[in-house]
C-alpha cells in the first residue's frame, strides 16, 4: 500500500489526467478512506479550476519547451537514489516530456502568481532566490549605545535579517532611516525618545519632519510628543502643516505640559487664527498655568494699548 505522501505526489497528476487507469483507481480508493488526502485533493482541484478560468494568453512554445527541459533534468537527477525509483522517474519524465497539460499547468501557475503578486514569481529550477536587500528588510530591536546631543553623534544596533551596526550622525541616510522608522513604528517609548533626540537637528528633511508631526499628533507617550514639539519649534510661522499640528496639540492634547510647550512653539506666529486659539485657552483651559501662559502670549501678540 502506498503511503499518504506518495499518493499526494500523484494527486496533481490525476487532476490533469496524467496517471494510468489502474493508478487512478488506486488513488481514488485511497481518497475515499483518507480525509487528509481528500482535503489536499479538493484544494488542488479548486486551484486548478481557478487557474483554468484565469483570462490570460497561452505561454509561448519556447517557454513550454524550457519548462519541460527543466523538469526533465530535475527528474533525471533524482534517479540516482535507486534503480527502482530511477525507472519510475524515467517513465514519468518521458510522459511529462510529451505532456502539454503538465507543462501548461506549471506555466499557468507561474503567470497567475505573477499577476496576483507583482514582483513575485516561481524561481527557475537549479537557481537560488536572491537574498533580501537591507533596504527592503523590516527594522526591529533598535538599541542605542551612544547618543551625544552636543556632537549629534549616535551609535546604534538593529536587526534586519542579521544584526547590523551603524555609527555616525543622522546626516547619514541609513541612520536617518532607522531613526525615522523607530519614531514611527517602535513600541518602546524609551527608544522613540532617543531617536527624537537625534533627529531634532534634521527637521529640514521631509521624512524627519513627517515623523515628528506624526509623533505630535499620535504618539501615546507625552514625553515623545513634547520632544517632537521642541524639535518643530521655530517652524510654525513658515510651515502651515507644522502650525496646524501645534494648534491641534493646543486644543486636544490631554497633557498640560505638552500644551504649554505648544504655546511656546507659537511665539513667532502672529496670525489671527493663532490668536483666537490662544484667547480661547486663556479663558477656558482647565489648567491654570496653561491659561496664564496663553494670556501672556496674547498680550505679547496684541499691539500695545489694544483693548481685549
Amino acid at each position: 500500500m502506498m503511503s499518504c505522501e506518495s499518493n499526494r505526489e500523484r494527486i496533481i497528476l490525476m487532476i490533469y489526467g496524467e496517471v494510468e487507469e489502474s493508478a487512478r483507481l488506486d488513488l481514488e480508493a485511497h481518497l475515499a478512506t483518507c480525509a487528509a488526502c481528500a482535503a489536499v485533493f479538493e484544494d488542488e482541484r479548486r486551484t486548478a479550476g481557478i487557474l483554468a478560468s484565469a483570462p490570460m494568453d497561452g505561454p509561448p512554445e519556447a517557454l513550454l519547451q524550457r519548462c519541460r527541459d527543466d523538469l526533465h533534468r530535475a527528474l533525471e537527477k533524482n534517479s540516482s537514489r535507486g534503480r527502482v525509483e530511477g525507472a519510475r522517474a524515467g517513465a514519468l519524465s518521458r510522459r511529462l516530456w510529451w505532456s502539454p497539460a503538465w507543462a501548461t499547468a506549471l506555466l499557468v501557475a507561474g503567470f497567475a502568481v505573477g499577476r496576483a503578486f507583482p514582483g513575485a514569481g516561481l524561481p527557475s529550477l537549479g537557481h537560488r532566490p536572491e537574498p533580501a536587500t537591507e533596504g527592503a528588510a523590516t527594522i526591529a530591536n533598535v538599541d542605542f549605545h551612544e547618543n551625544d546631543p552636543l556632537s549629534d553623534r549616535v551609535s546604534l544596533t538593529y536587526d534586519t535579517l542579521l544584526r547590523t551596526s551603524l555609527s555616525g550622525t543622522a546626516s547619514d541616510p541609513r541612520i536617518r532611516r532607522v531613526l525615522v522608522d523607530t519614531v514611527r513604528d517602535n513600541r518602546n517609548a524609551g527608544l522613540r525618545l532617543e531617536a527624537l533626540d537625534v533627529l531634532r537637528r534634521h527637521v529640514d528633511d521631509r521624512d524627519v519632519r513627517q515623523a515628528l508631526l506624526r509623533a505630535v499628533r499620535e504618539d501615546e507617550n507625552a514625553g515623545a510628543r513634547l520632544k517632537a514639539l521642541e524639535a518643530l519649534t521655530g517652524r510654525a510661522a513658515g510651515d502651515p502643516e507644522v502650525r496646524g499640528a501645534i494648534v491641534q496639540a493646543l486644543l486636544k492634547d490631554p497633557n498640560p505640559g505638552v500644551r504649554v510647550r505648544a504655546i511656546d512653539a507659537l511665539k513667532d506666529t502672529r496670525g489671527p487664527e493663532t490668536l483666537a486659539v490662544l484667547r480661547r485657552l486663556a479663558e477656558q483651559d482647565p489648567n491654570e498655568y496653561v491659561r496664564q501662559r496663553s494670556a501672556a502670549l496674547v498680550s505679547e501678540m496684541l499691539p500695545q494699548g489694544t483693548v481685549r
